[in-house]
């Protein structure tokens, strides 16, 4: 039998008889083939999302500032200053809140007095032993 033949004889048979479950099986396998690959690029769009995030994120905010620009230290005044800027913390009070003339007579004086005797701070002295 040579290959035509046997090739002419073989398109002769009739086709067979498939079984009826046959082609829901099919077509369930393939339905199932597609969500794994919807399911396959869902992933690797996120894993993609997230290797991105921080380049996105380095290129786009601006550079964050250094602690020290964060937050300024505002120097304490010296301990001989206090009581005079308590006294002109009450001056700014009592302007606020109009106080009397006799009552802001008597709270400049009482500042004048502190910013003389602080004027010229003593200085602690050392004690010999």
């Amino acid at each position: 039998m040579t290959p035509e033949t046997l090739h002419a004889r073989l398109a002769a048979l009739p086709e067979p008889e498939l079984p009826p479950a046959l082609w829901p099986r099919v077509q369930r396998a393939r339905t199932r083939q597609r969500e794994r690959r919807s399911r396959l690029a869902v992933g690797a769009v996120a894993v993609l999302a997230l290797a991105a995030l921080p380049l996105v994120y380095t290129h786009l905010l601006p550079p964050a500032a250094p602690v020290s620009e964060r937050f300024t230290v505002v120097p304490r005044a010296p301990l001989h200053e206090e009581p005079l800027r308590a006294v002109d913390r009450e001056l700014q009070q009592a302007y606020a809140r109009g106080a009397s003339e006799q009552e802001l007579q008597w709270l400049w004086q009482r500042r004048e007095a502190l910013a003389r005797s602080s004027a010229a701070p003593s200085l602690p002295q050392p004690v010999e032993i």
